[in-house]
């Protein structure tokens, strides 16, 4: 005889129970009774609230500074400081490098540590074991690159690091034996960290389809853009490995797919967007293109689909850069070093300040009619435009004038907006050199409220202490 069923549980302890769970967990009880659906769907949007759905702003490594500044978008909700040096263990005049390596869904990847600025809470990263990487293949270069896959929509807790090699600049004497060899690999070994663990090991990745080529044929084609070109999207990891190929990581089953990127040479942007996986690319000097990658049929049926083309120095601005300062966004100054103290960061109180002055969220989202929308110019030909990212919910690509801008474009209008000044002022000022102020590499920033980072690490704590 079959036990009898155990009693129902009350009302309020089955909405305790919904309202503990993730998003994605919360769909497969929609087939319950409508009083539960109710509660499903408030926690729905409560979560959503607390998701990664907004853009809050743009965090920048310029050339030769080791500290990442941050452009930060107004907002009438809480603000979030681009200051990270409270993540920083012991003495405060021992600071190590402050510079984003990578950033996932409201997570950023320090040299030290994976910290949420939206939290202030932060995890310190272990150093890698000697052993790791292996040794790579004949051929390979050990790359640096951290790549960060975080998803709080499966967990919030919970992040993982992957490390992948690089094409290497030339071949060496010893590598002579490999001029057949495929690259990448049958088999890529990826040197992996998982906050679930605590451990750096390694993680094996068959590829499906074929290689980009010959490791002979591949020597040489580097990145010659921004440092960082990756995004994770859907379960997979995307990473510009190379000036002609995109690598498609697949988390869930272990394996990884070459990818051709749409056009071979000019300057490249691969990063996510309203839906999906996208690419900028900029060819003699003004001619953008909007790339969008279909890969929703499968590994077989992935294609680039051209959705912009357009030669943009004709809507170029004129602006005048000895006159223009800030813009509708704000550019938080950081400088850690030195005793330049007056150049040190603008305050939170401050920052909070100057967001909320009577202003409304709405204004700062895309709207073609605002006076900040920009007027096409008169511009010399040695405009110099280099793309910082996608707008993550926008047909909005972000761009860069040596000139000390940032600038917004949208694809849907073609119409050019500008966000705010691109450069502190001390690195204009000061050590570096006009041919010297350069973007490395950018983040377009997602703030998270969620979740709690495995040490549970935070200033008010640090405070306490």
């Amino acid at each position: 005889m079959d036990p009898a069923p155990p009693p129902p549980l009350p009302d309020d302890a089955l909405e305790s129970v919904l309202r503990g769970l993730a998003p994605r967990d919360l769909a497969v009880s929609r087939c319950v009774c409508r009083a539960w659906r109710r509660v499903v769907d408030d926690r729905r949007l409560l979560r959503a609230d607390l998701l990664p759905r907004s853009l809050g702003g743009i965090f920048l490594n310029l050339h030769g500074l080791w500290f990442t500044q941050f452009l930060a978008r107004p907002t009438t909700g809480a603000a979030v400081s681009g200051r990270l040096d409270y993540t920083v263990p012991g003495e405060p005049d021992r600071l190590p490098i402050l510079y984003v390596s990578d950033h996932c869904n409201g997570l950023l990847v320090l040299d030290h540590c994976v910290v949420n600025p939206a939290t202030r809470q932060w995890a310190l990263l272990p150093p890698r074991p000697e052993d790791l990487p292996q040794p790579p293949p004949p051929g390979m270069d050990v790359c640096t690159d951290e790549y960060l896959v975080f998803d709080p929509t499966l967990s919030p807790d919970d992040f993982e690091l992957f490390i992948l090699p690089s094409v290497p600049y030339k071949l060496k004497q010893s590598d002579e034996e490999c001029e057949e060899s495929e690259w990448p690999p049958s088999t890529l070994i990826l040197s992996v960290f998982s906050s679930k663990t605590g451990l750096w090991e390694e993680r094996e990745f068959g590829r499906e389809g074929a290689a980009a080529g010959t490791l002979p044929g591949m020597v040489g084609s580097v990145r010659s853009f921004l440092d960082h070109q990756g995004c994770y999207w859907r379960g997979a990891l995307y990473v510009c490995c190379s000036d002609c190929f995109v690598m498609r990581i697949s988390l869930s089953n272990s394996t990884y797919r070459v990818i051709r990127l749409p056009t071979e040479g000019g300057e490249f942007y691969l990063g996510k967007s309203i839906k999906g996986v996208y690419c900028a690319s900029l060819f003699q000097k003004s001619q953008l293109q909007i790339w969008f990658l279909n890969d929703e049929c499968g590994h077989d049926q992935t294609e680039w689909v051209l959705k912009h083309d357009r030669d943009i120095f004709p809507i170029l601005p004129n602006l005048n850069y000895d006159e223009q300062c800030d813009g509708p966004w704000i550019l938080q100054e950081f400088y850690y070093w030195g005793p330049e103290q007056h150049y040190d960061e603008i305050s939170e109180l401050e920052v909070n300040e100057v967001i909320v002055e009577d202003k409304m969220e709405e204004k700062f989202e895309w709207d073609s009619d605002n006076d900040n929308v920009l007027e096409p110019g008169s511009r010399s030909n040695d405009s110099c435009i280099i793309l910082l990212g996608f707008h993550p919910y926008k047909k909005v690509v972000f761009l860069s004038d040596k000139f000390d801008r940032v600038l917004a474009y949208n694809w849907s209008i073609s119409k050019l907006q500008d966000l705010g000044k691109l450069f502190p002022k001390f690195y204009i000022e000061h050590d570096y050199q006009f041919f010297h102020r350069l973007v490395r590499a950018s983040f377009p920033y997602t703030p998270c409220w969620l979740g709690e980072l495995p040490e549970k690490l935070n200033s008010e704590a640090r405070l306490q202490d």
